[in-house]
């Protein structure tokens, strides 16, 4: 077993005499953070290219352990991975379910395809979720719990999750209803709930990510929440294991990818006063543990599926299709189309954030149209007055590098730095839209919520949810076409 060892000693250890350490209690905690989808075994260039990493060679590393112990994960489960991403996190529900989990928490990456997504796979594990700063409606998102309190060799820990308020609240039109609290007055609060109730320890799951200018990290939650004893992080996407001690509060991360797995020891006295801590990055090799066959099985199973369904073709494309957030786009365009001969509606508008990556030219597989449009926003049809429509796309037209893609219908414009810029829209068919008269049109449920940093679209007369995926229909538009080009730009005309 090839393992890092990093042993913090604290000032006051065995003072006046202090203890033996046979005399010292000990609580072993396990740790993962940032999988981002890793969950197979794999020839590691950090292990000098020995097969590592996976749960399956982590499930048997744990069922090698003696005595109790703490098993916590920090999410942030995909990434750069496609094996994570294309399956939505369906390989969490599959392989992490069968190991020991005692809690964990999410970090806002795993909210990539909204809440709902996130809540399918979190209500149907085993162990409990702990985020105490997220709110759902003023309340705590149903199954996630704001703490949780664990009892091991005689120990009381008090554990609690932190999610970073500023990724989480500067997605609001992407996370309707979520709401993210300051997390050191969260934390703040939470460590005086959990003194009063006991506890020996307090242990943090915080997911605030790497320190980033003017924002919260774990360095200056542990100097502003000097009750907690331990902060295990995650959402950093650093490969080594690293940590750090701010005064009394010690800090770990484990490192990403699942190629090794972090150890901290406590110790504590007969009177259950802490003493002690240590830190193993142990490394997950196949040589030193073996894996388990029924998740190894399972893990090669949904690889393949997974790149059976990146590497399907879809169609050609002679020349790649641009994308451009601030203007009308090639790209833009073409799929504003497909979501509108769906729909057969009067029009349909995305927005140009949602669309993340140009069609590269040659063989369009799946796996690129993932990338392209990697959300799982499904289309509403909403019937709306032509005066709340023109005053809605106005909104849109103001967006900063999110360009409204439209289909369906023009719209004469002038570029002015302030004021209405809109002049008039005219539907394909050669009817003006009018103020009083009524409308249909295919938008995606996020462009409903807000997408373009308003709502104006809620002002629709009825709301009609398809519950059909746009990237699917966008596929299945670029599959019929066989051979994809670029579509002539001249939805959006400048006039002066």
């Amino acid at each position: 077993m090839k393992a890092k060892k990093i042993v913090w000693a604290l000032a006051a250890l065995c003072l006046m005499g202090g203890c033996n350490r046979e005399d010292l209690t000990a609580v072993d905690i396990y740790y993962t953070a940032d999988v981002q989808g890793f969950y197979w075994s794999r020839m590691e260039p950090r292990w000098n290219n020995r097969e590592a990493g996976g749960y399956a060679i982590l499930k048997n590393f744990l069922q090698s352990r003696e005595g109790n112990f703490l098993l916590f994960d920090g999410g942030s489960w995909f990434g750069s991975a496609p094996e994570g991403t294309m399956t939505k996190g369906a390989y969490v529900l599959e392989l992490a379910r069968t190991l020991p989990y005692t809690a964990g928490t999410i970090s806002d990456k795993d909210l990539v395809y909204g809440w709902p997504s996130l809540r399918g796979i979190v209500r149907e594990l085993p162990y409990p979720f702990v985020v105490a700063n997220l709110r759902l409606e003023n309340q705590i998102p149903w199954p996630l719990h704001d703490y949780q309190i664990r009892t091991v060799n005689g120990i009381k820990i008090g554990i609690f999750g932190l999610i970073d308020p500023d990724a989480v609240n500067k997605n609001k039109s992407r996370l309707l209803g979520l709401h993210a609290l300051d997390a050191v007055q969260t934390a703040q609060k939470m460590t005086s709930l959990l003194k009063e109730k006991g506890v020996d320890y307090i242990l943090v799951l915080s997911s605030l990510g790497a320190a980033q200018k003017n924002s919260i990290s774990d360095t200056s939650l542990a100097e502003e929440a000097p009750g907690i004893n331990l902060i295990l992080s995650s959402n950093k996407d650093r490969e080594n294991s690293e940590t750090d001690q701010i005064n009394k509060t010690f800090i770990v991360y484990p490192g990403s990818k699942l190629d090794s797995v972090g150890h901290i020891r406590l110790l504590f006295d007969k009177n259950k006063q802490f003493r002690d801590i240590s830190f193993e990055d142990i490394a997950l090799l196949k040589d030193s543990f073996g894996e388990d066959g029924e998740i190894a099985a399972h893990a090669a199973s949904l690889r393949a599926e997974t790149r059976k369904k990146m590497n399907a073709r879809v169609a050609q494309v002679p020349q790649a299709i641009a994308l451009d957030l601030s203007q009308e786009s090639e790209l833009g365009d073409l799929l504003a189309q497909c979501l509108h001969k769906w729909a057969r509606l009067d029009g349909a508008v995305i927005n140009s954030d949602s669309i993340r990556n140009a069609l590269p030219a040659g063989t369009l597989t799946e796996y690129d149209v993932y990338k392209t449009y990697p959300y799982g926003d499904n289309i509403t049809f909403i019937t709306i007055k032509g005066e709340a429509f023109l005053k809605a796309m106005e909104a849109s037209l103001n967006a900063k590098d999110n360009f409204p893609q439209i289909a369906g219908f023009t719209v004469s414009y002038a570029d002015t730095p302030s004021g209405k810029k809109i002049r008039q829209i005219v539907l394909d068919n050669g009817r003006i839209v009018r103020p009083r008269e009524t409308y249909r049109f295919a938008v995606t449920d996020h462009v409903l919520a807000g997408g373009f940093g308003h709502d104006g679209f809620i002002d629709s007369l009825e709301f009609k949810n398809t519950f059909v995926e746009a990237r699917q229909i966008m596929r299945s538009c670029l599959y019929r076409q066989k051979t994809v080009q670029a579509p002539k730009l001249d939805r959006w005309k400048k006039v002066s």
